[in-house]
């Protein structure tokens, strides 16, 4: 039941949207009672939880392929695939992207340590490429931090046409202007 109820949750989110992930659709789709959501998952927000989980490991896997051909290449080229890659998934599965920072847990949840490290083998592959540049681990952690939220924030701009930007080209125009100022900027510092 716990597979059958994420797998039903992610892909309501995939087609619909977090706004659309209800207890009861969830248990009667997955033939179960309401009480099986609340036993398995502690309640809808475990449930989206794990599901946002998936997400980020999706994203993760074409992550890793992206900087994968990228490996031998510089700084730039490295950053620019991770960033460009992370464009690509929002645009591409669009509803459950917007999921992942969209929900908004109430202040008792603890976000479960198999998200947490998730999100940081996520940044670990940023401040990986960043290493040759940037030595000190808090360092590299900050700039990938810093990095990340400057190419979300323009993904984000851009998705929500925000910026009167109805361009796509025009937006992977802009990580590039920004991831290349960073590049450049590591060698400076």
């Amino acid at each position: 039941v716990q597979v059958r109820l994420l797998r039903i949750a992610e892909r309501i989110l995939e087609d619909e949207g977090l706004e659309a992930v209800q207890a009861r659709r969830l248990a009667k789709e997955a033939d179960c009672s309401v009480g099986t959501v609340y036993n398995v998952f502690g309640g809808l927000d475990g449930l989206i939880v794990a599901a946002n989980t998936q997400t980020l490991r999706a994203f993760g896997r074409a992550a890793a392929v992206a900087l994968k051909r990228a490996a031998d290449n510089d700084v730039e080229s490295r950053l620019l695939a991770l960033a460009l890659a992370y464009f690509d998934f929002a645009v591409t599965h669009d509803r459950r992207w917007r999921a992942v920072f969209a929900h908004q847990l109430p202040e008792t949840y603890e976000v479960p340590e198999e998200m947490k490290s998730d999100q940081a083998r996520l940044f670990a592959l940023i401040e990986e490429s960043i290493a040759t540049a940037v030595t000190d681990a808090a360092e590299r952690a900050l700039y990938a931090r810093a990095l990340f939220a400057s190419v979300h924030g323009i993904v984000a701009l851009a998705l929500d046409r925000k910026i009167g930007n109805d361009d796509i080209r025009q937006t992977e125009r802009q990580i590039r202007v920004v991831v290349g100022l960073f590049a450049r900027g590591l060698t400076r510092t």
